[in-house]
């Protein structure tokens, strides 16, 4: 088999490949079913369990935000601790500096 026939049988193969795949990525498999004719309202009981799995989040949200904050400091500390003497003078200078970092703060 020379080189061309390989190639062109390495080709073939390829667009039937990538063909069999468009044909089955196309079918209906992705298609998401169609929202009810009507709306149901949620109970009473399902409203409170969503006020609570809410309430859950905010909670775990604030204690990492919290844990996070105290970690910061101490993360200063051991990065500054490991300069070298010459630098060790600078870094509290450069650490009272803040870095942009493309988020901004809420306040309230």
């Amino acid at each position: 088999m020379s080189y061309g026939q390989r190639l062109l049988s390495q080709f073939a193969a390829g667009l039937l490949a990538s063909s069999l795949s468009g044909f089955l990525m196309n079918g209906q498999w992705g298609h998401a079913t169609e929202p009810p004719a009507y709306p149901t309202p949620a109970s009473l009981e399902m409203m409170q369990l969503l006020r609570d799995e809410h309430g859950l989040v905010t909670g775990m949200v604030k204690a990492q935000l919290a844990s996070e904050r105290e970690a910061l400091p101490r993360q200063r500390a051991i990065s500054s601790a490991d300069l070298d003497p010459a630098s060790a003078a600078i870094a509290p200078l450069q650490g009272d500096r803040r870095l942009p970092t493309g988020r901004g703060r809420r306040t309230g």
